[in-house]
């Protein structure tokens, strides 16, 4: 789920980026073709950054990482335990969110493709100016791939002849493609409102470039003008609708904006590299100088480099770490003698899951390199009241906290390691468990 996550904040800071260039320095281009493949660009580039192998990302140099804390669980005195396994953590709730608006929106997408397909199979079939048209009432005068649909009552009219050069345009230079492609990128990134606002630019631009070149043919610009304004608005759909964006198209015809250069493409190449360096400066693993354990404990066991945030998380049972919380609730025991002096509090336990899936509780003869921290500096367990208004409880009774954490941690079975670089090595998290009385 982290790793989904990092993914679309790193996606969706491209696209800004990317997109922000766009409105600068594309807005007032007539170049319509420089300005598609600068906004194919735009879909394309932030959906590979993410992907670029970790070997290749810039480390942010001495930048203390903060280790993982896993949402933790709540055993009440009666030595129930509620919250992490049985209720949705505030994450999985996003999640959900998310997985739910993604899929609707791709449902929207197939039952447009749905009918345009059903209109592909069913429709008559008729030869104007020697172009075979789909007929159909209800997608008016649009375009899919290889296919043009019109209504047979617009053919009679004065404007057919501009309708059909329009559509034919689209279908010749594909422009289908784009629409596919960002309608399902702008899915994949619903919840920004610029994957929106970019959607509505790669239409009207499409819009733009077919107008164009119906009048770099010749056509008498005022006329065909009025032969968009006397088009019927449709539904918005995944085809090339020829009535979309009339107000901004009409406009775009009357401004005196001057044809843009090719240059404007090689802004790519330094919007990507800024792109990169920030997604790259997301990568908090870098290695830090770490200071070196003292030689009694090197002496003890092999040294080990730990890691807080890795390319690939370790899981637990092969899912999300909601699982790790359900076995931790099953097996806790609230301290009996903590219980019946109505000692209660957070244990916050640090952990290693280390190269091997193994689980394990730092202590003196762990000889680790944890985020530029000697061992001895690291809290395994830290106790915190509950409220601050509480007494604080006597030492023993905290310890008996902190020892049933690391006692129900430690027993925990073998983890899939996390990995960086393709190669397993040990990540640390921090897990909080709650201890409260009824």
């Amino acid at each position: 789920m982290n790793n989904l996550f990092t993914y679309l904040v790193e996606l969706n800071i491209s696209l800004m980026i990317l997109f922000v260039a766009y409105k600068l320095f594309f807005e007032k281009d007539k170049n319509f073709i420089v300005r598609r493949i600068y906004l194919l660009g735009v879909a394309v580039l932030p959906i590979i950054l993410p992907f670029l192998p970790a070997s290749l990302k810039m480390p942010v140099g001495q930048m203390a990482p903060i280790s993982i804390s896993l949402e933790g669980v709540t055993i009440l005195g009666a030595g129930t335990a509620t919250g992490g396994a049985s209720a949705l953590s505030f994450t999985s709730v996003l999640l959900l969110i998310y997985l739910v608006i993604l899929a609707l929106g791709i449902s929207k997408v197939f039952l447009q493709l749905t009918h345009i397909s059903h209109a592909i199979i069913h429709a008559k079939r008729f030869e104007a100016k020697g172009i075979t048209l789909l007929e159909s009432k209800t997608l008016h005068a649009s375009s899919f791939f290889g296919y043009i649909f019109i209504d047979p009552a617009v053919a009679e009219e004065d404007s057919f002849s501009h309708i059909l050069e329009h559509e034919n345009i689209h279908k010749r230079e594909w422009h289908s493609i784009d629409r596919i492609l960002v309608e399902v990128f702008v899915m994949i990134n619903w919840f920004n409102p610029v994957a929106w606002m970019y959607r509505r630019s790669v239409i009207e631009n499409l819009e733009y470039l077919a107008d164009s070149a119906v009048l770099s043919k010749g056509t008498d610009p005022t006329k065909y003008q009025l032969s968009i304004l006397n088009q019927y608005i449709g539904s918005a759909s995944i085809s090339n609708q020829f009535s979309s964006q009339i107000k901004n198209r009409i406009n775009m015809l009357n401004k005196n904006y001057k044809l843009g250069s090719r240059w404007k493409l090689t802004l790519l190449l330094p919007l990507t590299a800024i792109a990169f360096f920030i997604v790259s400066c997301t990568d908090k693993d870098a290695p830090i100088e770490a200071i070196e354990p003292a030689e009694e404990i090197a002496a003890e066991a092999p040294e080990m480099e730990v890691y807080d945030m890795v390319d690939e998380m370790p899981t637990f049972n092969g899912g999300e770490p909601i699982e790790f919380r359900k076995h931790i609730a099953q097996n806790l025991i609230y301290p009996a003698e903590a219980s019946e002096q109505g000692v209660t509090g957070k244990v916050i336990i640090s952990f290693i899951v280390d190269k091997d899936g193994k689980v394990v509780v730092p202590d003196q003869k762990t000889n680790a390199k944890i985020v530029g921290k000697p061992l001895d500096e690291v809290v395994v367990a830290a106790y915190r009241k509950i409220s601050e208004d509480a007494e604080d409880p006597d030492e023993k009774y905290i310890q008996m906290l902190k020892d049933e954490a690391i006692r129900v941690v430690s027993l925990s079975p073998d983890w899939t390691p996390g990995k960086k670089d393709g190669k397993p090595v040990a990540v640390r998290y921090t897990f909080p468990i709650t201890f409260i009385l009824q």
